[in-house]
């Protein structure tokens, strides 16, 4: 038991500040808290007959259950009222563990949730209660220590009393077939694979387009788009392309401009990345589309992202491939997916990709926050078996469009990358990173990341989300000389 604890952080909200005016008289105080302690062990005993006793085969902390007791003063029964309802806004607000600090401990978060409530005395505008908090993970964590890897083997201390998860960091400073850390007792964790003396390196994409939509100069006027007209002028402002007039209606109630560019090559098989914006609210509407042409301009794939509803907030992106007699539906996620889904794209920043590997078509859709980090993520996969619509790819075109007299939602088109894909024979091993990328190995979350993409498929089967332990730690980063590495863990405390 801690004694006359006065405060408790929880979610962020510092409880006595929002509860204590002096001036009025009325204060919020912890007066004590339990289950800081020494933790509870949960053990697996094993009997085996003949044999005296039992086997003690495993154990574990069990979830840790603190009793907070508080008093809440207020002017009057009925402040006293909404005090308590504050309260209840503050506790309850997501369900989920929230971080908890207490001012006695400042240096250390337990994280939890509310699992009941025993009221004790509401009298005299006094109110008292009894909470019981349920941590589901048993530990409390220190400050988060970060570690830039002066070589590819460093050492250091971890000086949490029980073992941490790391997240490593892995910038890439040249073409590599694998990436791998790996601890003093030889757990590893490892991405690709490393070329043996039978095989050569091979680079599997080769990016043949890297438009960053700082100029328009490369491009030229389009002539057709889906369900629409071409009309009005499209200009980059340094930032990506924008539209500078949708121009005027026609017979579609669709319109806007559209431009394209030429490829260095034609494709057979590729990768088309675009990075777009469509920023929408309520009673707007608009879309982004980006085209796949042949070399007569035939459009041969579409992927957009579009609000499309009148009155009505939400993005949902659409995505074909067709040749000239039919159109096949590759990613309709409007009638796919949860309406939740749409709700989750609103105010788009992301990656619209479509790619051809064989008969596999693919489109993939991701919000891009903060890190690169990919949300919101949504994949669709066509096998093509009748080779329906294998026609090489020469162009690639754009187009932002509004309808009828709406306002427009704010549109960009800021990023476009195409990439062919090579197929390698039976001794050669695919670079899987390139000099730029990033790779993320998160053990906190069992997360491999490559440049904010969940990649896990790229995961060795024997390698392991490994922890580092109590004390002192070695890791080694392989291949040498390949990448700049980063460490972050929190620290652990029984």
């Amino acid at each position: 038991m801690i004694e006359n604890v006065e405060n408790m952080i929880f979610d962020g909200t510092d409880l006595a500040n929002a509860f204590t005016n002096q001036e009025e008289g009325t204060y919020f105080i912890i007066n004590n808290v339990y289950g800081r302690g020494v933790q509870s062990v949960e053990n697996t005993l094993t009997h085996v007959a003949g044999m005296d006793g039992s086997y003690p085969s495993s154990s574990r902390l069990v979830s840790r259950r603190m009793t907070v007791d508080i008093t809440m003063k207020g002017t009057s029964f009925n402040d006293l009222r909404k005090r308590i309802e504050g309260l209840n806004e503050i506790l309850f607000t997501r369900n989920i563990d929230v971080p908890i600090v207490f001012n006695d401990e400042p240096d250390r978060v337990y994280y939890g949730r509310i699992d009941e409530v025993t009221d004790t005395i509401e009298s005299s505008h006094i109110y008292q209660a009894q909470l019981t908090i349920i941590c589901s993970d048993p530990f409390k964590y220190g400050e988060e220590k970060k570690l830039t890897f002066s070589s590819d083997i460093v050492s250091f201390t971890n000086q949490g009393t029980a073992e941490a998860d790391p997240i490593f960091e892995m910038e890439v400073l040249k073409p590599t077939t694998f990436a791998m850390v790996q601890n003093q007792e030889e757990q590893y964790q490892m991405i690709g694979r490393p070329v043996d003396a039978d095989s050569t390196p091979f680079e599997a994409e080769e990016l043949i387009m890297h438009n960053r939509m700082s100029t328009t100069s490369d491009w030229t006027a389009a002539s057709q788009v889906d369900n629409g007209v071409v009309s009005g002028t499209m200009v980059s402002d340094g930032n990506g392309f924008v539209v500078q007039s949708f121009g005027t209606q026609g017979q579609a109630k669709w319109y806007g401009p559209a431009l394209k560019t030429s490829l260095p090559e034609t494709l057979q098989d590729f990768r088309m990345e675009a990075r777009v914006e469509n920023l929408n609210g309520r009673n707007q509407v608009g879309k982004v589309e980006v085209y796949l042409l042949d070399v007569n301009n035939n459009i041969l794939a579409r992927i957009s992202m579009a609000d499309v509803w009148q009155g009505y907030y939400r993005n949902r992106a659409a995505s074909n491939i067709r040749n000239n007699e039919r159109t096949q539906s590759l990613h309709r996620l409007a009638e796919t997916t949860a309406e939740a889904q749409g709700e989750l794209w609103n105010n788009f920043d992301g990656v619209l990709r479509i790619e051809r590997v064989g008969e596999r078509w693919s489109a993939y859709v991701a919000k891009v926050g903060n890190g690169n980090l990919h949300s919101a993520r949504e994949t669709k996969n066509f096998i093509d078996v009748g080779n329906e619509f294998q026609q090489q790819v020469a162009q690639i075109q754009v187009h932002i469009g509004i309808f009828d007299n709406y306002s427009p939602t704010t549109m960009r088109i800021k990023d476009l990358k195409v990439w062919k894909i090579n197929n390698p024979d039976d001794h050669q091993i695919p670079y899987i990173v390139y000099a730029g990328d990033v790779i993320t190995l998160d053990h906190r979350t069992s997360e491999i990341l490559v440049n904010g993409e969940p990649r896990t498929d790229l995961k060795d089967f024997g390698g392991q989300y490994f922890k580092l332990t109590s004390g002192e730690n070695q890791v080694v980063v392989q291949p040498s000389d390949s990448f700049n590495t980063r460490l972050k863990y929190l620290e652990r405390y029984r």
